[in-house]
């Protein structure tokens, strides 16, 4: 069994994709994919749930748009650089530990949505990454015990603006301008 959720954009749905390949909708089961959905027995729940109630759930049609599998998740960790190959791709040092920055919880999309290029975007740069779904909360966890805490696995297309992330960059972010009663802050220089 797969998760799915499926509909319009911002009123999925749960569904699930089962072994053989159809798709169900499973909304009368009650809870949507969220934190709560896997920190709790949401994967054991719904399983028992589908046992008495998957012959009579409807089937969603092939034609339905697929969107993000979880619904809007706290946060995003991602590691970057995160294999040789890309490091050398990029002419970054390999680093010694690993380079850890947040993704906004909007950039969650369906596997078919457009990607929105930021207007004056001139390098967009996309990897398929694999994300790990944390099921429980986690801090200073063992390795061994690590995949006690891992809910599930995912697809995650990755999206930067590098000319926005690396060619930006002036005086202006390494420095807080102070201000001092202007009403008009836009136009500080």
């Amino acid at each position: 069994m797969k998760l799915i959720r499926f509909g319009d954009v911002g009123r999925e749905r749960p569904g699930v994709l089962l072994d053989d390949g159809r798709r169900l909708d499973v909304s009368a089961f009650g809870a949507d994919y969220d934190e709560a959905f896997f920190a709790g027995a949401g994967v054991a729940a719904l399983r028992a749930w589908l046992a008495t109630h998957a012959g009579s759930s409807p089937i969603v049609p092939d034609a339905v748009r697929l969107g993000p599998p979880i619904r809007r998740p706290s946060k995003i960790v991602c590691i970057g650089v995160n294999f040789r190959d890309h490091a050398v791709e990029t002419g970054a040092e390999i680093p010694r530990e690993p380079v850890i920055f947040l993704k906004a919880t909007t950039s969650l999309a369906g596997p078919n949505d457009p990607v929105v290029i930021p207007r004056g975007g001139t390098k967009l740069d996309w990897e398929v990454e694999l994300a790990i779904v944390v099921g429980a909360s986690a801090k200073y966890v063992e390795a061994a015990a690590a995949e006690r805490f891992v809910a599930g696995y995912v697809l995650h297309n990755d999206y930067s603006e590098r000319t926005f992330q690396l060619e930006r960059f002036d005086e202006a972010g390494e420095t807080i301008r102070v201000l001092r009663h202007t009403k008009r802050p836009w136009r500080i220089r």
